[in-house]
């Protein structure tokens, strides 16, 4: 295990870090519930379950985003459901965390090699869209047929069997409909949108039975409704007092005892019976929440995607095609940077500045977005860390005027840095620069109480502060 402060290498049997006197006991935690959170995504992955599976893996990920192995088994279940731009993403981010012997490698070398299917992959991509903006337009023929070249490239984009399958619900084809969605459920047995799509379908072709008796008993088997179990009668134990007198026969006191006794295994007895009700009902109602929620998220997604189309029409007549070249191409220069075992700062800059002129108003996959923004914040870091350790090298060689712009650029790039501004305030300090050096030695006071500047902040204020105090202010010039 790597210090998550300094990076150097802990003992397992350390709670703290030899190097920079970290606690690690916390960090010990999270990475311990972000693998529970992994195995439960493996788990469920295994057993096709690929929607429960980027559930998990999502929450592991937001726990410990540098878990590897969680980010590259998002990768394959984003590859397994078609959706090939966001499995690259996490698997080029995944060698950021973990240049050497990570399984990314594999996996990127597999798709790169193969152009002809990589190729492919992307026109299918575009090719989706097209038929996004057709159904959106009411052509429905024309979205069908670009739909089954979609499926017949790439089988498993669960995206396309979905949209299929509901234009063939709004055609009142449903037998058409089920078998789309059949082969959604082939693919993610426990797609919440395959599931509300069958279940339309069954209410839709129950009266009038117009489905096969095949497909009526295969609707019949994926119904959610369930038989109520009845909850038995409750029967309140009554309390042994012929113990009780038995043991204290003749003794006054013996009635007064058995009172204390009784009275709370009986007010016990009624509290368990009060919590387990109120378990089971707590159950119920989280159970009906995550049914909402899961309806709430999708009609938000469907909402996102509804107002991303009506832009690309309002923009121009026709449509402009989505493009993920140019995002596809920034992350493979980003792989190329990674893969440098020292960027310069000029290089990071000019990585940074591609990456934050890109165009991503018309990116539709959310995924890609969050991927893409998190590639930003990693950059703006390294470069922060960069200028510092120049800076650290003129601060050490008391060179305060070449160290001060260096510190600028840190702090503009890692502005939560406590290192950052504590070396910037000590500057500032050396220059006579006072004013500034009292700001950030309270910004230090005030946003990293925890820091290991944190004393010396507070001494070096108290210096300044008395400084202050025989500086005359300069009057203020009024018209």
């Amino acid at each position: 295990m790597n210090c998550p402060k300094c990076g150097q290498e802990i003992s397992r049997r350390r709670k703290r870090c030899e190097i920079c006197g970290q606690d690690i006991s916390v960090y010990e935690r999270l990475v311990y519930i972000s693998n529970s959170y992994y195995n439960k995504g493996l788990e469920k992955a295994r057993v096709r379950d690929l929607s429960g599976a980027i559930d998990m893996l999502k929450k592991s990920l937001e726990i410990n985003k540098e878990n590897t192995d969680a980010r590259n088994l998002l990768g394959l279940v984003y590859f397994e459901m078609g959706e090939v731009v966001a499995a690259l993403s996490e698997w080029v981010i995944s060698q950021n965390f973990q240049p050497q012997d990570n399984d990314a490698d594999y996996f990127l070398k597999k798709v790169q090699s193969d152009t002809v299917a990589f190729d492919g992959m992307n026109q299918t991509i575009k090719k989706f869209n097209i038929a996004l903006v057709n159904a959106k337009r009411q052509d429905d023929d024309l979205a069908i047929l670009q739909l089954k070249r979609v499926i017949s490239q790439n089988p498993k984009f669960v995206r396309a069997l979905l949209l299929l399958a509901l234009i063939y619900m709004k055609n009142c084809e449903y037998e058409k409909a089920r078998r789309c969605l059949v082969r959604v459920q082939k693919i993610d047995v426990a797609n919440v949108t395959a599931l509300r799509y069958l279940e339309e379908i069954r209410l839709n072709t129950q009266p009038g039975g117009q489905t096969t008796q095949e497909g009526n008993k295969e609707f019949e088997e994926s119904s959610f409704s369930s038989q109520i179990v009845p909850v038995t009668s409750y029967r309140e134990e009554k309390p042994n007092f012929m113990a009780f007198i038995t043991f204290f026969l003749g003794i006054l006191i013996g009635v007064a005892v058995i009172y204390f006794m009784a009275v709370p295994n009986i007010r016990q007895s009624i509290k368990e019976d009060y919590n387990k009700k109120e378990r089971n009902y707590s159950a119920v109602i989280s159970a009906k929440d995550v049914e909402i929620s899961t309806l709430k998220s999708n009609i938000r997604i469907l909402e996102t995607k509804i107002e991303d189309l009506e832009r690309i029409i309002r923009r121009e007549e026709g449509y402009t095609l989505i493009d993920y070249e140019p995002y596809i191409d920034l992350m493979y220069a980003y792989q190329e940077y990674l893969k440098q075992e020292a960027p310069t700062v000029e290089q990071t800059e000019n990585l940074l500045y591609d990456a934050k002129n890109l165009d991503m108003t018309d990116m539709t996959d959310l995924s890609a977005v969050a991927l893409y923004e998190d590639m930003i914040a990693v950059l703006e870091n390294k470069a922060g860390t960069l200028y510092f350790e120049e800076a650290v090298l003129l601060y050490g060689n008391n060179n305060m005027e070449g160290a001060l712009p260096l510190l600028e650029q840190a702090y503009y790039y890692t502005p939560d840095n406590a290192e950052v501004v504590y070396h910037l305030a000590r500057t500032c300090h050396e220059l006579g620069d006072l004013f500034r050096a009292k700001d950030f030695y309270e910004m230090i006071l005030e946003k990293h109480q925890y820091s290991t500047r944190y004393q010396e902040a507070e001494t070096y204020l108290g210096y300044v502060t008395e400084a202050l105090k025989n500086v005359t202010p300069t009057p203020v010039v009024t018209e």
